[in-house]
């Protein structure tokens, strides 16, 4: 199992103390989902189930399986099939939007602790999936919500999942909007778009069910460079595997071959392009994922992708942005740096591996994404440094977003692989020679073919 730090430990220890239906709303990056999983494997007996948005059904069990070494069962489709799916004392995960279809069959499991990730999901008290979620979490004596802005916007949108967790403390709507939401009357009905008397809010949620630590308060804690790799699925499956099925159909007939170097140009070349694919059909979960992080801290971030496509998608998204790949001319480059640097309300750097792994200071970031992945490990290693500096007080957190079953999670396992690096992490160092990792490349595309 991973060890955890020690602000994180505490916060399990948190989690039992409030007997386990807590609000867990740890800043970004801080590790709310190993804490969770950590209670549920203290906390024994049962089933587990995680409700979260579906781009990050596969990271919770890939995080399941990496910090606690148990399989986890993800759920797909709106309802479920007529068979027996699941094993006693399993770990569940399903995404908000098909919990009403498989309520009835969640409940038959009398699931022991339910996980509500970005539990702002629930917000809306007359939405029907908050509606769903409350009846699962009537039967559920263990309850943790995961959100890491809980009190970001209006106070009323945080009423639904306060009753899920404390329904004897917060018991009714209207008194908590009385006293805490500026109800008023106009001639439609009842507003609740206020706020007021929030330091005595945040008393009684820190005193009844709120664990929260920011960044700047666990520094002393944490690691000078953490690196995490975040899995999603791709927008189009069937376009993706059609490609692949080409590629393999190909590689299988010239593989047969004596190798030259022709040969292992076009190899790369027609990997490059399923690698691009995979690319594009993941700017979807990109811009999630991003939009999360805008929303959950003021922080900046720097973007690192490969493909022309993928970033101009990216920076037509954010037109605030500033961006450098190879077309950026030379006078450009610093003005954009500077701008970066210094104004704050420029928030996005989009940088071309290549053009902008190198070379550049952009320390005013302290987290960089890897849209894409390079195909060497020193590729990484060189951007994750434009953010991270001898001498900063900041920690650099590094994530990489690996579209699942692709090639993209092929090459991330062969990188990691020729560094014997340990919970999928991504580091610089020697190796082998690139043209090894595009023939390993080929004898995996080729063995998952066959």
């Amino acid at each position: 199992m991973t060890k955890l730090f020690k602000y994180q430990k505490e916060g399990v220890k948190q989690i039992e103390k409030f007997g386990g239906r807590v609000l867990l709303a740890d800043e970004m990056g801080l590790g709310k989902t190993i804490q969770a999983l950590y209670y549920h494997k203290r906390n024994k007996g049962g089933t587990t189930v995680v409700i979260c948005p579906s781009s990050v059904k596969y990271n919770w069990a890939r995080e399941a399986s990496i910090h606690i070494g148990e399989h986890a069962e993800i759920l797909e489709g709106r309802t479920p099939p007529k068979r027996e799916v699941f094993r006693k004392n399993n770990f569940i995960i399903l995404n908000y939007e098909i919990v009403g279809g498989w309520l009835e069959y969640l409940k038959k499991l009398k699931p022991n602790l339910l996980i509500l990730d970005e539990c702002h999901y629930v917000k809306n008290r007359k939405a029907k999936r908050t509606k769903y979620v409350k009846q699962l979490a009537k039967i559920c004596p263990h309850i943790l919500a995961l959100s890491g802005t809980p009190l970001t916007n209006r106070p009323a949108e945080l009423w639904t999942v306060l009753n899920i967790l404390k329904p004897n403390i917060f018991k009714s709507f209207m008194p908590y909007a009385m006293k805490y939401c500026d109800a008023k009357r106009n001639a439609w009905g009842w507003e609740f778009k206020g706020h007021k008397n929030l330091a005595e809010l945040h008393d009684l949620l820190t005193f009844s069910c709120m664990v929260r630590r920011l960044k700047k308060d666990v520094l002393h804690d944490l690691p000078e460079k953490s690196r995490y790799v975040i899995p999603v699925e791709i927008s189009d499956r069937s376009e993706y595997d059609e490609a692949e099925d080409d590629l393999i159909s190909w590689l299988s007939k010239y593989s047969k071959q004596k190798a030259n170097s022709a040969q292992r140009a076009e190899r790369l070349v027609k990997m490059g392009y399923l690698k691009r694919l995979a690319g594009e059909l993941k700017i979807e979960s990109v811009i999630d994922w991003i939009e999360k992080f805008l929303f959950e801290t003021d922080e900046k971030l720097l973007v690192f992708g490969i493909h022309k496509k993928v970033l101009d998608a990216l920076k037509s998204k954010y037109p605030n942005s500033v961006s450098i790949d190879g077309t950026t001319k030379s006078k450009d480059r610093q003005i954009n740096v500077d701008r970066f640097q210094n104004d704050s309300k420029t928030r996005l750097f989009f940088g071309n591996i290549q053009a902008a792994g190198v070379g550049l200071t952009l320390t005013a970031a302290s987290t960089v994404l890897f849209a894409e992945l390079g195909w060497t490990p020193s590729e990484h290693s060189q951007a994750e440094d434009r953010i991270h500096r001898i001498g900063q007080t900041n920690v650099a957190t590094c994530y990489y977003m690996v579209a699942v079953d692709t090639i993209e999670e092929k090459l991330s396992g062969i990188i990691q692989n020729k560094q014997n690096i340990l919970n999928a992490t991504l580091d610089g160092g020697e190796i082998e020679g690139d043209l090894n990792i595009f023939d390993q490349l080929q004898r995996e595309i080729l063995s998952d073919g066959k």
